[in-house]
């Protein structure tokens, strides 16, 4: 059975049971308790599940999670690391594009807490601007819209005419999958991605923070390519044959 299919048919043993012993779940698959412990380790950092001792609970989520609130709680230490060391190339008086990845959010998130002065935010996030309620030196523009629920985010006609009255400096972006070929890719939709691409529009530096689970792998539909971005940030978990690979087609990885 694969990896994918056993998590499911686990969530849906817990939403009938509410509660399974760990070694029961090994002698109902088949598997060993290692196998069994990576499934269940998955499913706690997607937020599905709850771990107790010898056993596990659905987690009983009283607000409908979207997927974009689900992602934030996965890798979280690895975007927090790249958010820092996107703050470096961040300076007083910059206009700034965010998108609505979680990626961005935690970025955003370490500049609510720096001393930059004079910046503005603008974005199409429907979270980040209420990060910065107690920042009284960056200034947070939302582009308002359609809200597309499941990423927590704004598109539409009027999002796109809100960034068209910007002057961006810098576009943080983020991918669920970038490959060596040099395709940026994600999930197919085009609402969202007509949203990023006004930003990549209006605005003179393109970064992509991307976490180093991203590399190798290729998304519905594409949305830049490398030779559009010109810079990469990226945590220390990414292999020496991507850095190398990357090197020999002149793209620098920047390594938080």
């Amino acid at each position: 059975m694969l990896q994918k299919t056993r998590k499911e048919e686990i969530i849906n043993l817990l939403k009938e049971k509410k509660e399974c012993k760990v070694d029961d779940l090994c002698r109902r698959f088949g598997v060993s308790l290692s196998t069994i412990h990576r499934d269940l380790n998955e499913l706690e950092r997607e937020g599905r599940i709850q771990k107790i001792h010898g056993g596990v609970l659905l987690n009983v989520i009283e607000d409908i999670e979207t997927r974009n609130t689900i992602r934030l709680r996965t890798n979280v230490e690895l975007k927090k690391r790249i958010a820092n060391k996107a703050l470096k190339f961040v300076e007083n008086g910059d206009c700034l594009f965010l998108d609505n990845s979680t990626t961005c959010y935690y970025f955003a998130k370490a500049l609510s807490e720096s001393k930059f002065q004079d910046l503005l935010v603008i974005t199409n996030s429907y979270l980040i601007p209420g990060l910065f309620l107690k920042n009284q030196n960056i200034q947070v523009v939302s582009t308002g819209g359609q809200l597309l629920k499941e990423f927590n985010c704004f598109v539409g006609p009027c999002a796109i005419a809100a960034i068209d009255r910007f002057n961006g400096d810098k576009f943080f972006l983020s991918t669920a999958a970038i490959s060596i070929e040099g395709e940026l890719s994600d999930t197919f939709r085009p609402e969202s991605d007509e949203v990023k691409r006004e930003m990549y529009r209006r605005s003179r530096e393109h970064i992509c923070l991307v976490d180093s689970t991203k590399f190798g792998r290729i998304g519905q539909s594409r949305v830049f390519s490398l030779s559009e971005i010109d810079k990469i940030i990226t945590d220390s978990g990414c292999s020496n044959e991507v850095r190398e690979e990357f090197a020999r087609i002149g793209k620098e990885l920047i390594i938080a």
